[in-house]
């Protein structure tokens, strides 16, 4: 799950192919540039640096005054009024976290949700956000999405081969740490927090204890494209282990609300949570098992009009096949969050859309191979231009995309959880990072003996403890739904603890994800062996 500003890389990470090869005239009046088919010329003097990057901003002005005075003329006069309109705030909001992003990304270097996340503290605090009726329905609704997607992702960035070859110290960097944070985290919570119970403490625990691969798998692939991390599969180990991290402690999370707002005796809630677990196991295996055969395959009978040679027209049919796909596999997954919670089954959803992404992303990839090598006369691969479809990951590349797109609303809406009042309130920063480093400097002793006998060195262990640090992802959609549920189903105190897990969670944002980010660049050269 990673943004668009890490999806592309800075230019002097790009292949040689996509560099500017000369910023001044060649002699001729023509910008150069090396492109996929030689030299192309900049043709008019608006083609080069300065004129292009003014059309550039222009163009997202324009487009962003068409989509305002749209709305401003179809929708009613109060939910646009500035300030005050909750359709206006969202607008705003939304626009505003993402260029917020996009410059402490590009001037400091800062992962982009940092700067959203600041975004909607600023406008929560300055007035300008106000969100009430059925546009309060519509904030939870985009943080439904954004955690179905977020699952989604996670189950399709699972790779069988890569688990099954690493199981041992996969299992073990992946539940110990998590656990352990959470358990240090529940009890510190409990200890320290005033008036915050055992089942608030355990949500707060299981919110905190997930590593962002957001922050971590960018990091990852710029040190593997330099050959760094290669050696012991160091790289490969961290990127498996941290889906299967978010995994635990996401469905961990929704156990513990289970047991919070559930009615009943503590027997009742361990069961209810079993019965969720089975089902959501069930559910999403055969969900995922179905979706691997429906839609067929671009190879199938039925397309034998559309031939290999036509490479148009092969590659129109497996975008549309692709289409197909995320479109029931996301929709699938939408309504096993929304429909099992109608149903009285909370944790059944998100179980269910996590593994039925990975059952049918694992059989994608297994008839993309078996197709291949069936057909070594006329490969698959031959008429592919998309390194992602040769890989068998189309779709996963379509739910990257639609987290990028929801990504500024999910940290700005979780900035606008934050007042200043509350923090003074209750003495939240020094509390909520007393709490959070207990939990952190457990993780690091306990991922260190994880990884102990794994025949890494000693800086790739130390190089692995930075990498588990980052928080943001989960922590910024799991939070505020943990404060919605308070909302609908809890007692004032509970709304009172929700908002507190929620500062704790913005603050755990603010100190790991910069560091995080900034240590893997850092020191991942100085402490990974480089491949020869």
């Amino acid at each position: 799950m990673r943004d668009s500003a890490e999806l592309s890389d800075s230019p002097d990470e790009q292949p040689l192919q996509f560099q500017l090869r000369e910023d001044g005239d060649d002699g001729d009046g023509l910008q150069r540039r090396n492109g996929h088919s030689g030299d192309v010329a900049a043709m008019a003097w608006c083609d080069a640096r300065l004129p292009a990057t003014a059309a550039n901003i222009a163009a997202a002005t324009v487009g962003v005054g068409l989509a305002w005075s749209l709305l401003y003329v179809n929708v009613s006069s109060e939910l646009m009024t500035v300030p005050g309109g909750s359709l206006s705030s969202i607008f705003m909001l939304y626009v505003t976290g993402t260029v917020a992003g996009k410059l402490i990304y590009e001037i400091v270097g800062l992962p982009p949700r940092f700067g959203m996340l600041l975004a909607g503290i600023a406008l929560q605090n300055a007035g300008l956000y106000t969100v009430t009726g059925w546009c309060s329905q519509l904030v939870s609704f985009i943080r439904e999405v954004s955690l179905a997607v977020t699952l989604i992702n996670g189950g399709l960035e699972l790779d069988a081969n890569q688990l099954r070859r690493l199981s041992g110290v996969v299992a073990r960097l992946t539940l110990l740490p998590c656990l352990a944070e959470a358990a240090t985290v529940t009890v510190a919570a409990y200890l320290i927090l005033p008036d915050f119970s055992w089942q608030w403490s355990l949500v707060l625990g299981f919110t905190l204890s997930a590593v962002s691969p957001a922050i971590l798998v960018p990091g990852l692939f710029q040190l593997k494209r330099m050959g760094y991390g290669e050696v012991k599969g160091v790289n490969t180990l961290l990127i498996a282990a941290s889906s299967l991290d978010n995994i635990v402690s996401i469905c961990a999370f929704r156990i513990a609300l289970v047991v919070l707002f559930l009615t009943g005796n503590l027997t009742s809630k361990i069961t209810q949570g079993l019965i969720d677990v089975s089902i959501g196991t069930v559910a999403g295996v055969i969900w995922g098992f179905f979706l691997i055969f429906v839609p067929p395959s671009p190879w199938a009978v039925i397309y034998k009009n559309q031939e290999t040679e036509n490479t148009n027209k092969s590659q129109r049919l497996d975008r549309l096949i692709t289409a197909k796909r995320s479109f029931l596999l996301g929709a699938g997954g939408f309504l096993a969050m929304s429909g099992s919670r109608w149903c009285g089954y909370p944790v059944a959803g998100p179980l269910a859309c996590i593994i039925s992404a990975f059952v049918a992303g694992t059989g994608w990839r297994w008839r993309l191979k078996m197709q291949t090598r069936n057909n070594t006369a006329n490969s698959v691969e031959e008429n592919c231009d998309d390194e992602d479809l040769c890989k068998g990951k189309p779709v996963e590349k379509v739910f990257e995309y639609a987290w990028t797109g929801l990504q500024p609303s999910v940290f700005a809406f979780l900035g606008t959880d934050i007042k200043f009042e509350l923090l003074k309130k209750f003495d939240m920063v020094f509390v909520g990072l007393l709490v959070l480093t207990f939990g952190i400097a457990v993780r690091m002793i306990v991922t260190t003996c994880s990884v102990l006998g794994s025949g890494f060195s000693r800086k790739e262990i130390i190089f692995v403890n930075i990498s588990w640090l980052p928080k943001a992802t989960i922590q910024a959609i799991l939070a505020p739904f943990a404060l919605n549920m308070a909302r609908q189903f809890g007692t004032p105190e509970d709304i009172e603890c929700g908002t507190r897990l929620v500062t704790i969670a913005v603050l755990s944002i603010l100190l790991t994800a910069p560091i995080g980010a900034i240590g893997i660049k850092l020191f991942g050269p100085r402490l990974l062996p480089r491949a020869k």
